[in-house]
């Protein structure tokens, strides 16, 4: 079982399981299928994010998922969008070093 810990703003240690989003992320995997995106099976990144390969030339994050998910985005477009606003972050946070 995976689980990302985090700080709440009291300093308590606040642990999120990806078992408790399963369902959602699920959800998701089968709503992009329906759109007719490919979906492939789920990874692990080395530090412990679960990854899923979409079409021919995307990885989204479980969190990606939900997120599109949850704003009505789970479609070719949105997972476009997505992958894009990710991809411009990190230029500019290489550009930045």
């Amino acid at each position: 079982m995976m689980s990302v810990l985090s700080s709440s703003r009291f300093g308590e240690l606040v642990v999120s399981n990806y078992a408790d989003r399963a369902n959602d992320i699920v959800r998701a995997v089968h709503l992009l299928r329906q759109h007719g995106m490919a979906v492939g099976f789920p990874m692990q990144t080395a530090d412990g994010e679960i990854i899923f390969p979409v079409g021919k030339d995307f990885t989204l994050t479980a969190d990606q998922l939900v997120e599109l998910l949850e704003r009505g985005e789970l479609h070719a477009e949105g997972v476009r969008r997505s992958v894009e606003v990710q991809a411009s972050a990190t230029r500019r946070r290489a550009a930045s070093f």
